[in-house]
Parts: C-alpha cells; sequence; structure tokens
C-alpha cells in the first residue's frame, strides 16, 4: 500500500510540473505582447485628447506633481514605431542588448537621447564607440539597444527621452497616443486625466470582463483550457488515492477505530503527501522553466491544492456512508 501511495505521491508532483509548465508557455506568450507593446502591460492606459499643449508643457506639468512617481509616459503618433518617452521614478523597462534605459537625470535633461531597437541598431551611425540616430537633422546619441532573441515588433521601435526642457517634437498632444503605464500598477488615473485634457481613456488591451479583457480571452483560451485539464488530472489522482483508501477499508478489519477516526487520519494523510507533492512538482518546475509571474504562479497552485484536497475530503465521506469502518 505505501508503494503504490508513493506512486501517486509522483503523479500529483508531475501533474504539478505540467501545470508549470503550462504557465510557462503563457509566461511566453504575455512577455511577447508586452515586447510588441513597447514594454506595456495589459493595465496600460490610452488617453486621447484634444489639448494644443507642447509635450514640455504636459511633462513640466507632471513633474509638478510630487505625488506621481513610477510612471513613464509613451508620446506615440499612431502606427510610427517613434517613441516620445517621459517617466518619474521606478517603472517598467525593457531587456537590454547593450547599454542602459532612460533614468530620471535623461527627463530633466536638455538634451534628448535615445534607445533603439535590434534592427534600428544595425544602422546607426558609429564614428566611434559612441553610436548615434540620425533625426531629422540631428544626431541623437544612443545610450542603449534593447531586443531580445526571439523577433518582435520591439527591434524596430525607436525611443527618444523628453523632459521638463526639451522635446524633438513641437506637434500639440492632440497629435498623439499618449500612454500611461505605471509599476506594478498606474496610480491617480484622475490626476493625468485632468493634466492631459482627456476626452477619453481606455485599456491598452479591451478589458471586457471583470477580470481580464475579452481579447485576452480570445488570444489564451488554450491557457485556459490547460488550466480546468490540470484540475482534472489532480481529480483523477485524487480518485486513485480514494480506491486505495476504499480497499483499505474493506481490508483492514483489524481497525478498531470508527468511521470518524478513519476518515481524518486518511485526509490528513492525503493533504500532507499532496501538499509534498504539489511543492516538488512546483519547485522543480518553477527552477527549470521560463517564470516570469511567481506570485500569480504559487496562487494557481495553492487554488487546485485547495480543489483536490475539497474533492477528497467530499469523495471519501460519501465513501464512508456507503461502506462504514467495522
Amino acid at each position: 500500500m505505501l508503494k503504490r501511495k508513493s506512486i501517486l505521491v509522483g503523479l500529483l508532483a508531475l501533474v504539478a510540473f505540467l501545470g508549470v509548465f503550462f504557465f510557462s508557455q503563457m509566461n511566453r506568450v504575455v512577455y511577447q505582447d508586452l515586447l510588441d507593446h513597447a514594454g506595456l502591460s495589459t493595465n496600460a492606459q490610452v488617453i486621447k485628447t484634444s489639448s494644443n499643449q507642447t509635450i514640455v508643457a504636459a511633462n513640466q506639468q507632471l513633474a509638478a506633481k510630487t505625488k506621481l512617481t513610477d510612471y513613464q509616459v509613451q508620446y506615440r503618433r499612431p502606427h510610427s514605431h517613434t517613441i516620445f518617452m517621459y517617466g518619474a521614478g521606478n517603472f517598467k523597462t525593457l531587456p537590454l542588448v547593450s547599454g542602459r534605459f532612460f533614468s530620471d537625470s535623461d527627463f530633466t535633461s536638455p538634451v534628448p537621447v535615445a534607445v533603439v531597437g535590434q534592427n534600428v541598431a544595425q544602422k546607426l551611425y558609429t564614428p566611434t564607440n559612441q553610436s548615434y540616430l540620425k533625426y531629422g537633422d540631428r544626431y541623437l546619441s544612443v545610450i542603449g539597444v534593447v531586443g531580445t532573441k526571439k523577433d518582435s515588433q520591439l527591434d524596430d521601435m525607436i525611443f527618444i527621452s523628453t523632459s521638463t526642457q526639451q522635446s524633438l517634437s513641437t506637434k500639440a498632444l492632440r497629435n498623439f497616443d499618449i500612454r500611461l503605464d505605471g509599476k506594478p500598477k498606474l496610480a491617480h488615473l484622475t490626476t493625468f486625466k485632468h493634466l492631459f485634457h482627456a476626452t477619453s481613456v481606455k485599456h491598452l488591451v479591451p478589458q471586457s470582463t471583470p477580470f481580464v479583457g475579452l481579447a485576452w480571452l480570445q488570444e489564451y483560451w488554450w491557457f485556459g483550457g490547460a488550466l480546468i485539464l490540470i484540475v482534472a488530472l489532480f481529480v483523477g489522482v485524487a480518485e486513485l488515492w480514494l480506491v486505495l483508501a476504499r480497499r483499505m477499508l474493506k481490508t483492514a478489519s483489524f481497525y478498531t477505530d470508527d468511521a470518524a477516526a478513519f476518515y481524518w487520519r486518511e485526509l490528513r494523510h492525503f493533504a500532507v503527501w499532496s501538499l509534498v507533492a504539489i511543492i516538488l512538482g512546483g519547485l522543480v518546475g518553477a527552477w527549470r522553466l521560463y517564470i516570469l509571474q511567481y506570485d500569480l504562479l504559487t496562487v494557481l497552485l495553492v487554488i487546485n491544492y485547495l480543489i483536490c484536497a475539497l474533492y477528497y475530503a467530499l469523495r471519501l465521506r460519501h465513501t464512508l456512508k456507503r461502506l462504514p469502518v467495522r
């Protein structure tokens, strides 16, 4: 019996590892979307405005609001690969091939600098160790190159710093999509809307359900199917464990305890060993696979464990009612 239970513990660990694998695949897809959206999360907001205010004037107003921190603003014209950036504090950055990303000092400097994608980097003017991006009639110092091994829209993007003193674009804000994002999440949205005289505000990824956007569900439906499969496998292993408990119950005539004692002992054994198995499978998966959201992964594993334990508890109670301990 102990050998059979050890096999079931191994099966539970394998199912937990499989769950981490599916989660890892979703993380890869989400990260690809993050790159294609210039590093913005699905919580990012897109503001449209009819304001004739300039980028520099808007940046000055943002800087004056000391309560606004840990955010980035991307001024982007529709269908353009050039993004004018402003930010404050700690905000999401992009994977670097070389150099660095923008810092607070770049957003107060009178001199603009650039960060470019890998494809753009191949066309830079590099007379010495320093590379330059030709923008109009100016050459901008390139402080960093962003990208990953996998191709994405990020490879063709150009990020140019703006500050409270300068912007290479003198166009009014009404010509831009103003994209806002925070870390971990954008705060004080009402203040941003007021500063930019927003005529409309929407999520970068449409939010059509209480938890995630309909577009997200349409794109990641396979992940929902994988979650259902993992839950079903956990329940299946719990059912196998119940078969062993039923056999023990039928053959162990030497037990002198009552049904309640048998129930709590078997439930305790299952709860402890299933927890050990899920932790083991989860840790191995987190160690060997690509994971971005460890907190969410932990929540999903805990939920699966609770579902599994609850299912076993209910099924075991039902079994004991039909076949009580003698």
